[in-house]
């Protein structure tokens, strides 16, 4: 069973409990306690199995497990209704301070729509976000024939139900990415983007109407300077958009295999628009621009024996570089 590869590792026991969807994979060597913890989402798969293979990132590492994998229930809000949730989840472990946010591929994704949610409701600051090859899904909406689905990688011993929840569960999540009506943050220049995303979050009551921070007549020193550290600020009792964190996109150098002689110009959906160097984020209208690392391999095979170590290395770095860039 190769180590790393997508969904190889048996799945646990059926989750019951909401709380156990998030757990911790890495506890913080001896002597790096203090470092910013990192959690990162689950991909389109539903499951973390992957994180599990990395080396150690030197700091605690929490992972989410989609917690309808098993159900195969439908998020009928989708990505903001699933990063609702995760943000209350991440809370439970991580109430204050530093944070470091991450994920493979639909893991990306829920990173920003997280961190738009803690930045708004909580004293959480998010130090930055690293993305592993998550593509900008509202790029390459157009209908082209040549391109195929998710070509995940398992293992010969991963069970058949093991197989039928992680295709189901990426079923759903191509779905939610395709529909996506993304975090809008301070200088978003899509005014159609920000009604539609207001709607949205009106409707799943997604923002508290008070303020980030409550502040008494005599203000709080401390509470202001929390609020202006996360790009917030106290104005007329409500919050201003925050700024989009910092982002560090790690990006395979290489194309999913798919062609075949039925269609030789075949193209994996993750990979149409590979040529871009942000991956079709530069189509993101709030000022998004990700510094990008190459990491080996190609969309699905990042995590096998391969490539672990490498990728493992990079994560690292990134989450040295946005640490770095925080002080």
């Amino acid at each position: 069973m190769a180590k790393g590869d997508t969904q190889t590792k048996e799945t646990p026991p059926n989750i019951q409990v909401m709380e156990d969807c998030i757990y911790m994979i890495q506890p913080a060597p001896p002597g790096l306690e203090t470092t910013t913890p990192l959690i990162l989402i689950h991909d389109g798969g539903g499951t973390t199995v992957s994180y599990c293979y990395l080396d150690s990132l030197d700091r605690a590492v929490y992972g989410i497990q989609n917690p309808r994998l098993y159900s195969g229930q439908a998020w009928d809000h989708g990505l903001p209704e699933m990063a609702r949730v995760y943000a209350d989840l991440i809370l439970s472990v991580v109430p204050s301070g530093p944070l470091l946010l991450g994920g493979w591929s639909l893991g990306g994704l829920l990173s920003l729509e997280v961190a738009n949610i803690l930045l708004r409701t909580s004293a959480v600051r998010i130090v930055g976000i690293v993305m592993i090859d998550s593509i900008y899904p509202l790029a390459v909406l157009q209908e082209r024939s040549n391109v195929v689905g998710p070509q995940p990688v398992f293992s010969k011993d991963t069970r058949p139900e093991t197989r039928r929840l992680v295709s189901q569960c990426m079923k759903l999540a191509q779905s939610m990415a395709d529909n996506w009506i993304p975090p809008v943050w301070s200088g978003c220049s899509d005014s159609g983007l920000t009604l539609r995303r207001a709607e949205l979050e009106k409707k799943l009551s997604l923002i508290n109407p008070k303020p980030l921070v409550e502040v008494e007549q005599s203000t709080d020193a401390d509470a202001v300077a929390q609020g202006q550290e996360n790009g917030t600020t106290i104005s007329n009792n409500e919050p201003d958009l925050p700024s989009i964190p910092k982002t560090i996109l790690l990006r395979c150098d290489d194309y999913v295999p798919v062609a075949s002689s039925d269609i030789p110009d075949a193209v994996c959906r993750v990979d149409v628009v590979r040529e871009l160097r942000t991956l079709g984020w530069e189509k993101y209208p709030n000022h998004f621009a990700p510094i990008v690392l190459d990491i080996p391999g190609h969309h699905f095979n990042v995590f096998t024996d391969e490539y672990i170590d490498e990728v493992s290395a990079r994560i690292k770095q990134s989450c040295r570089m946005l640490e770095r860039d925080s002080v």
